[in-house]
């Protein structure tokens, strides 16, 4: 208006105005960047609790822990009632001065166990001697997979200044190397048999599908960043998470890709796969499960990374429920179908490891505090703890139980139980 007085703004008070005013507009935009995501949930997502869980391997009587995660779905559920429940005997104690950071996997009357240093070797279940050793590579960190006498296994680095890994064929019996094929980047995917191949992913971002008796390459598949979980096999396809942040779908047979979804963060998890549902964990501290037509089902928000390897087992009372830890320090039971929490148990440090489901127990690795511990599955109760763990902890003949410290493994034997006397 006309003679009145105008404000007088010096400039440095402007420009110190406008560089409070970009100041809020970057807190509030980091707010939104790092605020942890939150809950989704699609309760109409498809989902099929009829359709029975793989059946346990075939070869029954040479392979009975034949993958990392025990079938091809990757359930990570070991079938069996409570005769391998704890107290236990211990048997042997295997001392390693490599971490262990993966399980052994388990037939042709041995343990076949990889080290954080890249040296495959079996050991006698009943006694855990070393029967052979062979150095594959200078660091690894992965399951072999066992399929016919023959173990499959992939290296980090072949060499300490290589930059990359290999693929082996390995002869159980004997550790005499089959074929081995060098690779163009680091792997620590555990690889898995489908027919007559063996699939792995790399770091390079490349999923290889090679026959298992030549090495030759099947197919490949390029995904958006590093694979470093194994796939997880149901109905004929493929199912990963990527360092991209995306999660795959592809077909077993050529490795055509199927559907794909991108939530972001990144994928260290190795899916579990089930009732025609994935499950797998991200590091932006949430639990997804897909429909195996890609339609996001439910994401569950921990509050921490989430590298655990989801276990999946139906539970009496329960249901088909999901297992799974997180760096929050606390361990999670979900419903399978719409992702809402069962029960949880703080640990009170990190859990980086896989789940393993056992009967009517649930085994994971607290790597914070360095222990393994089991709870039961139906509310959370702790019934076991070892004072050494620190991944992925347990596996099974169904005779004995194989517990995986930070650089040692111990063979327990269930004690039997006396009867009750009849009144």
């Amino acid at each position: 208006m006309p003679g009145q007085d105008r404000p007088n703004f010096s400039r440095r008070r402007l420009i110190a105005i406008i560089a409070a005013l970009v100041a809020i507009a970057a807190a509030a935009g980091a707010y939104l960047i790092l605020k942890p995501p939150g809950n989704v949930s699609h309760p109409n997502a498809a989902f099929k609790p009829t359709k029975a869980i793989p059946p346990r391997p075939a070869e029954p009587t040479t392979t009975t822990w034949p993958f990392y995660g025990y079938d091809a779905a990757r359930t990570k559920w070991y079938k069996t009632g409570t005769e391998l429940d704890p107290p236990y005997q211990r048997l042997w104690s295997y001392r390693g001065k490599k971490l262990l950071e993966f399980p052994p996997a388990i037939g042709n009357n041995g343990l076949f166990l990889l080290d954080d240093g890249g040296a495959l070797r079996k050991l006698d279940p009943a006694t855990g001697r070393q029967q052979w050793r062979r150095q594959l590579g200078s660091l690894a960190a992965s399951s072999p997979a066992l399929q016919r006498g023959v173990l499959f296994t992939v290296t980090l680095l072949s060499s300490p200044d290589s930059g990359h890994g290999s693929a082996f064929a390995v002869r159980a019996r004997d550790g005499k190397i089959l074929w081995r094929k060098e690779l163009p980047s680091r792997a620590e995917s555990s690889p898995l048999t489908v027919g007559s191949t063996v699939i792995f992913g790399t770091e390079d971002g490349t999923v290889f599908s090679l026959d298992r008796v030549t090495g030759k390459t099947v197919w490949t598949f390029s995904a958006n960043g590093a694979v470093k979980g194994g796939l997880a096999l149901m109905d004929g396809r493929l199912y990963f998470g990527d360092y991209g942040g995306t999660v795959h779908a592809i077909s077993a047979s050529t490795g055509k890709p199927i559907w794909s979804a991108n939530p972001g963060g990144t994928f260290y998890s190795t899916a579990a796969a089930a009732w025609g549902r994935i499950y797998i964990g991200n590091t932006d501290g949430r639990l997804y499960s897909y429909t195996a037509s890609g339609d996001l089902a439910w994401a569950r928000q921990t509050g921490a990374y989430v590298y655990s390897s989801p276990a999946i087992a139906l539970v009496p009372k329960l249901g088909p429920t999901v297992f799974a830890g997180s760096y929050d320090g606390n361990f999670y039971a979900y419903d399978a179908k719409s992702g809402s929490t069962r029960w949880s148990f703080d640990a009170g440090g990190k859990i980086s490891g896989g789940a393993t489901v056992i009967g009517d127990l649930v085994w994971f690795a607290d790597l914070g505090n360095t222990r393994n511990l089991a709870l039961r599955t139906s509310d959370g109760k702790q019934v076991f703890e070892m004072g050494t763990g620190s991944f992925n902890p347990v596996v099974t003949d169904g005779r004995r139980m194989f517990i995986v410290g930070y650089g040692d493994m111990f063979g327990y034997k269930p004690k039997r139980r006396a009867k009750s006397p009849t009144r």
